[in-house]
């Protein structure tokens, strides 16, 4: 685990919550303000998410599939068990929220609840669709396509290569000819689409495995450190010029490049800030927060809606946040982590147990 990456990851799911607060008044121009020039953005978070993952499982698992120390078997049953066990949990948990339309449609609510189940939701090219029940989980549906390509992608990321850059220029070059009402669900939603952000962290690993860009010092580092923040926040602050097509794709490629490649090598200052335990721990949990953030400002603002118990959005949305951060916490103790590890030890029963009948048949 590098901490200060694991770090970063709850500082984008955090953009991401705030990308949601869409639950304030109109009336409050204040917020609106800032939630068209600011917090909207915050979508890029999922960009990072994807980027960062293919780093990581880059990290985590290309020299094993080199040196055959594990099959792709073992592989995707980890993966799997990473993010499939709290799919499902939040998932059931917004089915509730969908019952008007069941009232409506019993064909469409099932086989839209069907495509969630199997993690295909984000193929569909219809918000309908990708966004229904558990709204972020269209991201976790192009994880699970990335997981499954990623042992082919390891083998074509060559970054010195030309047509590795050429492969990476599709994405815009696309974008400039695409309608812009078919950008949204192709080049933000769709998972091939999405697979170049995950291909382009494997070709960030194929750098940082060669110590391209490393700090020669602790001072060169915290350099790099603040030139990568100062990187991000001037893309950033220029999105506004910037068509929203590009900003839900390749936009924000070379700021998040450069954040995930400076911090992976931890070499500065900002890194040591980065690497504190509490953040590290926020982290960890972000894979729960980004999952149950949406249900509870939706399940909260319902009630509220309903019961007109705050009429402060601020600190309802603050309530908001500290509920997910603490439903996340517990869900990863006492449900992700076990079921991590209950998913992998059922399967590696049944793998035992087939071998032991094998065995069994060629002896007889």
């Amino acid at each position: 685990m590098i901490k200060p990456l694991t770090s970063l990851r709850i500082v984008f799911a955090l953009m991401v919550f705030l990308s949601h607060l869409q639950f304030f008044p109109k009336t409050d121009t204040v917020f609106a303000q800032v939630y068209a020039s600011v917090f909207y953005e915050g979508s890029l978070g999922v960009g990072f998410f994807f980027i960062l993952s293919g780093f990581v499982l880059s990290l985590s698992y290309k020299q094993r599939f080199f040196e055959n120390r594990i099959t792709y078997r073992e592989y995707l049953v980890a993966r799997v068990a990473r993010i499939y066990p709290l799919h499902l949990l939040t998932l059931l948990i917004s089915v509730p929220l969908s019952f008007p339309e069941l009232k409506t449609s019993v064909v469409n609510f099932s086989a839209k609840f069907f495509a969630d189940l199997l993690l295909i939701q984000s193929w569909v090219p219809d918000p309908a669709y990708y966004f229904s029940f558990n709204g972020p989980a269209w991201s976790i549906s192009a994880e699970l396509f990335f997981y499954l390509v990623f042992p082919l992608l390891i083998l074509l990321a060559r970054p010195g290569k030309m047509w590795t850059a050429v492969i990476l220029l599709l994405i815009p070059a696309l974008i400039l000819i695409t309608p812009e009402m078919y950008q949204h669900r192709l080049f933000y939603i769709n998972p091939f689409f999405r697979s170049f952000d995950f291909f382009l962290g494997i070709l960030l690993y194929e750098l940082y495995e060669r110590g391209i860009f490393k700090p020669v010092s602790r001072a060169a580092g915290t350099a790099q450190e603040l030139f990568a923040i100062s990187l991000f926040l001037g893309f950033f602050m220029l999105h506004k010029y910037v068509p929203q097509g590009f900003r839900h794709s390749c936009y924000y490629w070379l700021p998040m490049t450069v954040v995930i490649l400076t911090f992976a090598y931890a070499r500065g200052a900002i890194s040591d800030v980065l690497s504190n335990k509490w953040l590290v721990l926020g982290g960890e949990i972000s894979f729960g927060f980004y999952l149950v953030h949406q249900l509870v400002i939706r399940y909260l603002a319902y009630i509220n809606g309903r019961l007109g118990i705050l009429h402060n959005y601020y600190l309802l949305a603050f309530i908001m946040l500290v509920i997910s951060l603490v439903a996340s916490y517990f869900l990863y103790k006492l449900y992700e982590m076990p079921m991590n590890k209950f998913v992998k030890e059922m399967v590696g029963k049944k793998k035992d147990t087939a071998v032991e009948k094998l065995k069994s048949a060629q002896a007889a």
